[in-house]
């Protein structure tokens, strides 16, 4: 029994081992503090990184010296997805995909022929799915000292065409971005900002309502302006009056979706919550993305309220909630972001691209395409009409996050949505720190950001 119970935590052990070195591997050997890094760059010229046209986002030089873009705007513009060569933004590009950029990868015939020629081993070039002239747009758009981010993807192909953070930081002056820690400047806000979502996550509710409860199409709500729930009142600025729930979404009623989450409760929204991605692991290939939460530890029933809307303790990425506008777009499909269009090693041909986990249904075709009807009339008749495209139509949903009890703190600015036509099939989220409202701030930049995307027809 001693025996068989010695074999049996070993091979869990190794089971175990073997786990975590397929999933958690390539981040490890992506940690700037692994000293074959550095000990890599000694022997081998890190590979170019260009984006999705081919503009050189970085490269190195004769002298083995790291250099990037030219052009101070498109530089700075995809820093955090680039990255710098001292690995001090670990998500980037130049860090985390190291084991190809120097030459980790590289099969014994390719170090042969290195060897035999006595050339320097070179690393793989790394072509990316984001494209810097939008990225350099939508920073010259971006309102003004503000900081934020925004994503754009193909909900088609899962591809990431802009994965802008603010504020930015210029790789040749790592100097400047270290001495203001304040800024946080060496934080992908893409990716790594778990923010409130506000209204925007009453996508998760509204689904989670449509999945769950009979006779929507009866439904009726008479908004007050205030609704009671346990110690406290979720208020609107003006009463709505009497509205079905797609009048209810299109207004942005938190008083409707407070009432409506203490008959779906913490189980059921939990439940649609975890199905679109948030309390899970995003284990991604391309890209590390700090996970979402909906917390499922207090049942209070004015915690659930607040929730329900977005706010209390639900945080999440906007990279997040990109997926959840593509998800939608894709009717219930949900797609792996990609960020690396090619690989190409230092002999011209092309590596296999990095394991995407397989296209799975989180939601169903019905309830994607209700979605979709309720997510136009947003921007038809709703919040988000200036997120309107002459010529397309655009589903979306604007969210005005509260940061402070008291409301003496502007609230954060969301949008997120998607062009339904499959000519132009785009998806964008936009968030702004403390842009007030939605509707009134990332709206119009979202329309802009959409418009930029069509005219490159990228």
């Amino acid at each position: 029994m001693v025996l068989l119970l010695t074999v049996l935590i070993f091979a869990v052990t190794i089971g175990y081992f073997c786990y975590s070195v397929y999933f958690y591997g390539g981040r490890w050997v992506a940690n700037p503090y692994n000293p074959r890094i550095n000990n890599q760059k000694r022997y081998v010229r890190m590979g170019t990184v260009t984006d999705r046209s081919g503009t050189v986002l970085a490269y190195t030089d004769e002298d083995g010296v790291r250099r990037y873009n030219k052009n101070s705007a498109i530089r700075q513009a995809v820093s955090q997805v680039v990255g710098d060569s001292e690995g001090k933004v670990s998500t980037g590009v130049d860090t985390f995909h190291a084991q190809y950029l120097l030459g980790f990868k590289a099969n014994i015939l390719e170090r042969l022929r290195d060897a035999v020629t006595g050339k320097q081993q070179q690393g793989d070039n790394l072509e990316l799915t984001v494209s810097a002239e939008l990225s350099k747009y939508i920073t010259e758009h971006f309102p003004s000292g503000k900081r934020g981010a925004a994503v754009v993807m193909n909900y088609q192909t899962a591809e990431v065409l802009a994965l802008v953070s603010l504020p930015q930081f210029d790789p040749t002056n790592l100097s400047a971005a270290l001495s203001d820690s304040e800024a946080g400047a060496l934080i992908n806000r893409a990716t790594q900002g778990l923010y409130p979502p506000g209204s925007t996550f009453k996508i998760v509710t509204m689904i989670s309502a449509i999945d769950h409860l009979p006779n929507l199409n009866d439904f009726a709500f008479d908004c007050t302006g205030y609704y009671p729930v346990g110690n406290y009142s979720v208020t609107e600025s003006a009463a709505h009056g009497v509205q079905n729930l797609t009048g209810a979404f299109a207004k942005s009623c938190n008083t409707t979706f407070a009432a409506l989450s203490q008959e779906l409760g913490y189980k059921l929204i939990g439940e649609t919550a975890r199905q679109l991605g948030f309390n899970e692991n995003f284990m991604f290939n391309d890209m590390i993305v700090y996970n979402s939460s909906y917390p499922m530890d207090d049942l209070s029933a004015e915690d659930l309220a607040w929730s329900s809307i977005g706010q209390g303790r639900v945080l999440a990425t906007p990279l997040h909630m990109t997926l959840i506008a593509s998800i939608i777009a894709n009717n219930g499909i949900f797609k792996e972001p990609r960020l690396l269009h090619r690989i190409i090693t230092a002999g011209g041909s092309e590596r296999m691209l990095p394991f995407a986990a397989s296209d799975r249904s989180v939601i169903s075709y019905e309830t994607a395409q209700e979605m979709r009807r309720n997510m136009i009339e947003v921007v038809k008749n709703g919040t988000g009409t200036r997120a309107a495209l002459s010529g397309y139509t655009v589903a979306g949903k604007t969210g005005s996050a509260e940061v402070s009890n008291d409301k003496s703190i502007e609230a954060h600015a969301w949008f997120v949505g998607f062009i339904t036509e499959e000519r132009a099939p785009y998806a964008v989220c936009v968030l702004i720190e403390n842009g007030g409202s939605g509707g009134g701030t990332a709206a119009p930049l979202a329309r802009r950001i959409l418009q930029k995307c069509i005219d490159l027809n990228l």
